[in-house]
């Protein structure tokens, strides 16, 4: 089996787990998992034309953030004032082309989603919805208020943002935002709701994380999945809250999921399991406010507009192309993203001319 159907098959497993764990009913979870097997066959017809369609769009929708976390990869590496962003009407064409092209999740991050609710709301009501692409949306949860809470379905799936305890949340994104979270986490599930979790994950909170205590709160709060993202040290003097081998080998033991109530996703994921970097469409490709796909949301390079041309035709873009012929070579050892700090690997792919870093010239 090649990566990309070992990735779909992994995404559907999660989908199933996730559903049967929460408030769906039969039918929902059928339709559900029906929708994502078209996906892969759609992403398995195009890879056979030649095409490439990831299986995950992450779509950062702002810059625009309402806190301040310490060590943000995203307002490190693309300043809030950087870039424009994509009308709400061409954000959502964009999400209707990706589920005509196959992807089968798109992740609305940002900054701060809910700063952009006219936007959450017309995808809510697209025709990208009625096809069953599942969207969850990270968030501090801090602005979801009641007529959030009703516009989270089946289709928007919030995620909260908390780091493992209070006292972690408190210290790298401010008090009470841990309590404020898990308090709409509640609310949600009390309405019958699905809600993840997401955890970035350090070299300080990883043994919480790990920790029978943890698995046991997340299995009371019930949520329908739990992301753990690798910490990336993005902004200067974080390089200590990288995980150490031996915590990064107990997040990628395969036996770590099964211990835990609720599906979990490790992000960016472990790269041998499918022999490289799974990022620049191979597994998933991240899709920048002002339009610019890029490979990652820890690799801010790009050579394409999938604003203004369409998001298959950036896909196919030769940055994009070259990144994938050579995931073999991107195999993460430390800081949790194979592709950040590669400027210097980027700019010799003599097929990337044109391609350049946030800020700074990398061809």
């Amino acid at each position: 089996m090649d990566a990309a159907s070992l990735f779909s098959g992994q995404m559907i497993d999660i989908f199933r787990r996730a559903l049967r764990g929460g408030a769906a009913s039969a039918m929902d979870i059928l339709s559900c998992l029906a929708f994502q097997r078209r996906q892969a066959i759609r992403r398995a017809a195009a890879s056979r034309a030649g095409r490439t369609v990831p299986a995950v769009l992450i779509a950062s929708v702002t810059r625009r953030c309402n806190l301040d976390c310490a060590g943000c990869y995203s307002k490190a590496l693309r300043p809030e004032d950087s870039e424009d962003e994509l009308s709400d009407d061409r954000l959502t064409l964009l999400v209707e082309e990706a589920a005509s092209l196959g992807v089968g999740v798109v992740m609305i991050a940002g900054g701060e989603p809910l700063l952009r609710r006219s936007l959450l709301e017309k995808i809510a009501a697209s025709g990208a919805a009625m096809r069953g692409i599942i969207v969850p949306v990270f968030t501090n949860g801090t602005l979801v208020d009641e007529g959030a809470e009703r516009l989270f379905g089946r289709t928007l799936i919030p995620v909260f943002s908390v780091e493992g305890s209070e006292a972690f949340t408190a210290a790298r994104r401010g008090s009470g935002v841990h309590e404020l979270a898990l308090s709409r986490a509640r609310s949600i599930r009390e309405r019958g709701g699905f809600f993840g979790l997401s955890v970035t994950v350090t070299s300080e909170n990883c043994d919480t994380i790990l920790s029978s205590k943890f698995r046991d709160g997340v299995a009371e709060l019930g949520p329908s999945v739990l992301f753990l993202v690798e910490f990336v040290p993005a902004a200067p003097g974080t390089d200590g809250l990288v995980l150490r081998d031996d915590q990064r080998a107990r997040l990628n033991d395969p036996a770590l999921p099964a211990l835990f109530a609720c599906p979990i996703v490790r992000l960016p994921g472990d790269e041998e399991a499918f022999g490289g970097c799974m990022a620049a469409g191979r597994g998933f490709a991240h899709l920048a406010p002002d339009g610019k796909l890029e490979a990652c949301p820890f690799a801010p390079f790009s050579d394409a507009d999938a604003g203004k041309a369409g998001l298959a035709a950036a896909l196919d873009s030769p940055l994009m192309r070259a990144i994938r012929e050579r995931h073999s070579e991107l195999v993460e050892t430390s800081g949790g993203c194979a592709l950040r700090g590669k400027a210097e690997w980027i700019a010799s792919l003599g097929c990337a001319i044109g391609a350049s870093a946030r800020g700074d010239a990398v061809a």
